[in-house]
């Protein structure tokens, strides 16, 4: 079982990206290949993932010097007996509010939506989204 604040033991990250937008596109990419012969809703998982690195993107690093370069975005897949999980973590500033925000702010809506579990770790230099998406016939939308 994935217990939030520790990560799976001998998990390394799947991909360790660049925090830029292509980097989205990049780590669905690798999550959906990973999970191909997997029995979960892929298009779950699928928007799940671009939500979360699309909020890395967009606000984990905003106070970053540009010189300093973008931040990281690491994605994790772990397969359990009944669930696959799925960890979006970076080294940014956390969750706060940000009053100039581009976004909509339904990303993290968006993401408790589509997965059956949810957790969101905040650490003291960055977040981890824990993501819990259920195999088999209890998977979401498997008929």
């Amino acid at each position: 079982m994935l217990v939030v604040g520790e990560v799976t033991p001998g998990a390394r990250p799947l991909c360790d990206l660049p925090a830029v937008p292509v980097s989205c596109t990049e780590a669905r990419h690798a999550v959906h290949d990973a999970l191909a012969d997997v029995a979960v809703n892929i298009a779950d998982v699928d928007l799940a993932v671009t939500e979360a690195v699309t909020n890395v993107v967009v606000h984990a690093y905003r106070d970053r010097d540009p010189v300093d370069g973008p931040g990281r975005v690491r994605v994790t897949v772990t397969i359990e007996d009944d669930a696959a999980c799925v960890v979006v973590a970076d080294d940014g500033v956390g969750l706060a509010p940000r009053t100039d925000s581009p976004g909509l702010g339904i990303g993290l809506p968006v993401i408790a939506s589509v997965c059956d579990k949810l957790e969101i770790e905040h650490r003291d230099n960055g977040t981890r989204l824990h993501m819990r998406f259920a195999l088999g016939a209890g998977a979401r939308g498997d008929g």
